[in-house]
């Protein structure tokens, strides 16, 4: 669950991050992130790593979108989310960015540990957190960990896992194409009709305000579908592999510049 509100303070933005590649594009994108954390963010990278990993990409891009001393922690094992310095500078941070490979990399290595629940006491009292490519799903309390292509929903095509839990209004996606993910997400809601489903294109970032109203900003789209008034499904009665008749959904398909409130579920402006 989200941490609550200290009635003093207002939540910090939680920003999904489709993938990203290294061209001038990605690095007017990341400026605009960063704005949204300070003048000059103090900024604490997170990256869940399997083994040996120097991987410095993301790092370099930080810094050629401005900022000045990103400080990079590589997660390897749970013991590494108990680290003192880090939890120190995540107490202090502006932003903390979420990176890695797959979505259960980085779960399985921070969730219930003390830096999920500073990361969700810090986010409640303003700070930003941004979670990249695969970082974006890990964000939700309910994270779409992983699922077959295709257009088609089908039973066992969606895995769900616990997130870090920083809202609980979304499911995000933000790997493939739009078609091929789409299956992943519908499967994913005919389990879980209470939340909203993002599918988040590459070089495309979705920002969730505290006033729970979406922005998109970006190069590509952001795929919604708001199952709230879903009104049949056979999700209950399937074998594993068989397609799901879901009935009456809505899907909107928003791109740079539309907004959309996720409390009362409605495109703005």
């Amino acid at each position: 669950m989200p941490a609550k509100l200290a009635p003093e303070h207002t939540r910090g933005a939680i920003i999904a991050c489709g993938e990203l590649r290294a061209d001038p594009r990605t690095l007017a994108l990341l400026t605009r992130i960063l704005a949204h954390a300070a003048e000059s963010p103090r900024i604490v990278l997170v990256r869940a790593v399997d083994g040996e990993d120097d991987d410095t990409e993301l790092e370099t891009l930080l810094y050629a979108a401005g900022t000045t001393n990103p400080h990079r922690f590589d997660l390897a094992t749970r013991a590494a989310a108990e680290n003192r310095e880090l939890l120190d500078l995540v107490e202090q941070a502006d932003l903390v960015v979420l990176d890695a490979v797959q979505p259960l990399r980085l779960s399985t290595v921070i969730g219930g540990t003390s830096l999920a629940r500073l990361l969700r006491r810090r986010n409640a009292s303003g700070m930003v957190v941004c979670g990249i490519g695969a970082g974006a799903a890990v964000l939700c309390e309910h994270m779409l960990a992983a699922g077959a292509p295709g257009p088609t929903p089908r039973m066992g095509g969606s895995s769900l896992a616990p997130g870090l839990g920083l809202t609980n209004r979304v499911v995000i996606d933000q790997g493939g194409h739009a078609s091929d993910r789409l299956g992943r997400l519908l499967a994913a809601l005919a389990l879980n009709p209470f939340a909203l489903g993002l599918g988040i294109d590459a070089a495309t970032v979705a920002v969730i305000g505290p006033d729970n109203v979406l922005d998109v900003l970006g190069h590509g789209g952001v795929t919604l579908i708001d199952p709230s008034e879903m009104s049949d499904s056979n999700a209950a009665e399937l074998d594993h592999g068989a397609p799901i008749r879901i009935t009456n959904l809505r899907l909107h398909s928003l791109t740079a510049g539309a907004r959309y409130d996720l409390d009362f579920r409605r495109a703005i402006g």
